[in-house]
């Protein structure tokens, strides 16, 4: 019994010690761990103000990121009307070279033009120059003719009246016509004695005109054949030239040619008309060198 006492005091003892040192642990644990958890808050605030520091960080640099982008787009559509309006003065630049040298292009035609115009009226002026001199010269010319002939008319006039020869303008021609039956038997070709007094006027009329050529032609009417009639008119133009040179009338300034029935003035187809067929003229020939030299 002693014994067992003895061993429940021992025991008792030994719990109650084990329980003094288990709760000295225990407060000194939970002490430790309150200091922990003490450091653990002041961690925990500090983490939290951390915290709190990045993720307003965090919202700026969001927010620096969002205004980065904006503005880079921003700057991408700047950069791109920049380099649409860089393209369109490239291109205005372009087009204003192009221009120049339209521009350039046209002053040199221009110029060319106006050189070319200048030497075509200087051409012009000079061609009119001429024209006017030429034009003076044929004026003269013609006043000359004009006058000659007014000479041969008014030397002839007597004559005319007369019936012994008819004045008249063929083709541009002046024409000195002169009936065969005056000058010459039918059928003959020598100059009848009667006719030199009329020959002789008539010389003096182309010697009056000096300066001037007449062709002496012959003509018949259809009256035989037509190459005795040829011969004939020939004969006969030469015949009166022979007449007219002796009269003083230049040989120089005559020619001779016979036409045959071939140049009739009327119809051969009556005596009268057949009459008036037959017959020699003074044709006054024009100066072909004075009408080369007026470009004619």
């Amino acid at each position: 019994m002693a014994r067992l006492v003895l061993g429940v005091l021992l025991l008792s003892c030994s719990v109650g010690c084990q329980w003094a040192v288990s709760r000295e642990a225990y407060q000194r644990d939970m002490a430790g761990m309150r200091q922990q958890q003490d450091a653990l808050e002041g961690q925990k605030h500090t983490l939290g103000d951390q915290l709190t520091v990045c993720q307003a960080d965090t919202a700026k640099c969001k927010d620096s990121l969002q205004t980065a982008v904006r503005d880079q787009t921003l700057c991408g559509d700047d950069l791109k009307k920049t380099k649409e309006i860089l393209d369109q003065c490239a291109n205005r630049g372009g087009n204003c070279a192009k221009d120049l040298i339209n521009c350039q292009l046209s002053k040199a035609k221009l110029e060319d033009d106006g050189r070319r115009s200048a030497a075509e009226l200087k051409a012009a002026q000079a061609d009119r120059d001429r024209l006017l001199r030429e034009s003076k010269a044929l004026a003269e010319s013609l006043a000359r003719i004009q006058d000659g002939v007014r000479k041969v008319q008014n030397r002839l006039k007597d004559l005319v009246a007369a019936g012994k020869l008819r004045i008249r303008e063929r083709n541009g021609f002046l024409v000195i016509e002169v009936a065969s039956d005056i000058l010459f038997d039918l059928g003959k070709a020598e100059v009848k004695a009667a006719a030199r007094p009329v020959l002789s006027d008539i010389a003096d009329a182309l010697k009056s005109l000096s300066d001037r050529r007449f062709q002496v032609a012959g003509h018949t009417d259809t009256s035989g054949t037509d190459a005795v009639n040829w011969r004939l008119s020939a004969d006969r133009a030469l015949a009166v030239l022979t007449e007219m040179t002796s009269l003083g009338v230049p040989a120089g300034n005559l020619s001779a040619a016979g036409f045959g029935p071939y140049l009739p003035v009327v119809a051969n187809d009556s005596d009268a008309n057949r009459a008036r067929n037959r017959r020699v003229e003074f044709l006054l020939m024009p100066d072909l060198g004075e009408l080369f030299r007026l470009g004619l």
